[in-house]
Parts: structure tokens; C-alpha cells; sequence
């Protein structure tokens, strides 16, 4: 780490929200979102490619400390991090200092102007796999991330997110991508969980189709824990 990425350390902490098992009744695991420190406040930071492999491995394994034991941790990369061997390489040598967690890479769609190759997007899936970490696809049916884009990467997931928050149920066709995303991840036997549940309506829609996993406000916002 250069002496920048020290003084950089302690501007950037990850902020924790549950992810919640209804049948269970408790926390399947914990989503972890990078937040920047400006003027004594945390927002999410403005430019991403900022945080380089060395600087975001450590912030990581910081976090995960401060869970509790033997659970779920899952952390964002965009396409172009995702398809970055140093950046998986780093949290490799992450999950391998916590054992008793499991490190989850939601692959999300957030748009910074990359162009990724779905061959890279297919290698770096194998290559985590293989490594210990496991996939989440998330933000499904928003932006890049798209049915023609992430079937070939469904071998390599444990688990699909659709982002309610994403889309209006008041939309046919949005309530079909949700109903066409839980069918399609119960089917190849991944967890399904949806996210952005806030009002009452979302979490009716939620009982409706009986979706276990929920995240969102509703549930828990995010936060700073330690």
C-alpha cells in the first residue's frame, strides 16, 4: 500500500445491511457498501475506480472482522473491477485470512462508461469460483445486466438479486422481469433475493410471491458498525 492509500484508508469505510431469511427469521448475511468520508460526512463515493485493489482489500477484511461469526459477507464490484485479476487476486488473500466467513462478489450494474467482454466477465466468475469466493449476480434485468449477458455466468452463481427499487411494479412488463428473474433463478436452484423492500405494497408484493430472502429499508438501512 503507498502512503496515499494510508491516508486513504480511514477515508472510506464499509456500511453494513442485512439481508433477511422470513422463513428463518434472521439475518442470511450482511451486504457491505463502500461509503467516502467528506466534510465529517459518509455519502457513496463519486468515483469508484479510485479505490484501487490495495486499498479496498484491506478496507474489506476491516469489515468482516466486525461481523458476526460464520456469516455471509457480500461486497459490490462493477464490471470493469470484476474483470480486474488483481482486484480478485486481493480478495482471495481476503477470504483466506476469514475462514469462518464466506465472501459473496455481487456483480452490479452500476455505469462508468466501461465496455466489458463477456468472456472476461466468464473467466473472472471461473476464477473466483476456484478460488473459494462466490457469485451473486445482481441488479438483474437493469442496465448491462441483462438476460443475454448473464446467462453464461448463472453456472458460476450462487444467487440472483433483482432491485426493486430499480423499476415500477405499477409497469406490466416490470412485474413480469421480477416473476421472469425469481422463476429463473428457483429453476437453476439459486437463492433469490429482492431488494429495495420500503413500504407495505413492496412487502405484500414479496408475500405474493412468496420470496424468502428481502433486503431493503423496510428491513434495515444502511449503516455504519464500527
Amino acid at each position: 500500500m503507498t502512503m496515499m492509500e494510508e491516508r486513504q484508508l480511514n477515508q472510506y469505510r464499509l456500511f453494513r445491511q442485512g439481508c433477511y431469511d422470513r422463513r428463518r427469521d434472521w439475518v442470511d448475511g450482511y451486504e457491505l457498501l463502500m461509503r467516502e468520508q467528506v466534510n465529517d460526512q459518509w455519502r457513496v463515493p463519486m468515483d469508484f475506480s479510485l479505490i484501487t485493489p490495495s486499498l479496498f482489500a484491506p478496507i474489506v477484511a476491516e469489515a468482516i472482522h466486525h461481523l458476526p461469526g460464520k456469516t455471509k459477507a457480500m461486497i459490490n464490484l462493477d464490471h470493469d473491477q470484476f474483470v480486474d485479476r488483481q482486484m480478485l487476486q486481493a480478495l482471495v488473500a481476503v477470504q483466506q485470512q476469514v475462514p469462518d466467513h464466506q465472501l459473496i462478489i455481487e456483480l452490479t450494474e452500476r455505469s462508468n462508461g466501461v465496455s466489458v467482454l463477456e468472456t472476461a466477465l466468464v473467466d473472472a466468475a471461473h476464477f473466483i469460483n476456484a478460488h473459494g469466493l462466490k457469485l451473486s449476480l445482481d441488479d438483474v434485468g437493469s442496465g448491462e445486466n441483462q438476460i443475454s449477458l448473464l446467462r453464461p455466468l448463472l453456472p458460476f452463481s450462487v444467487e440472483v438479486k433483482f432491485a426493486l427499487q430499480n423499476f415500477t411494479t405499477a409497469r406490466p412488463d416490470n412485474y413480469e422481469q421480477l416473476v421472469f428473474w425469481q422463476k429463473l433463478a428457483l429453476a437453476d436452484a439459486k437463492d433469490f433475493v429482492l431488494e429495495g423492500i420500503e413500504t407495505i405494497e413492496d412487502l405484500a408484493l414479496a408475500d405474493q410471491l412468496s420470496i424468502n430472502l428481502r433486503q431493503g429499508y423496510y428491513y434495515d438501512r444502511p449503516h455504519q458498525f464500527y
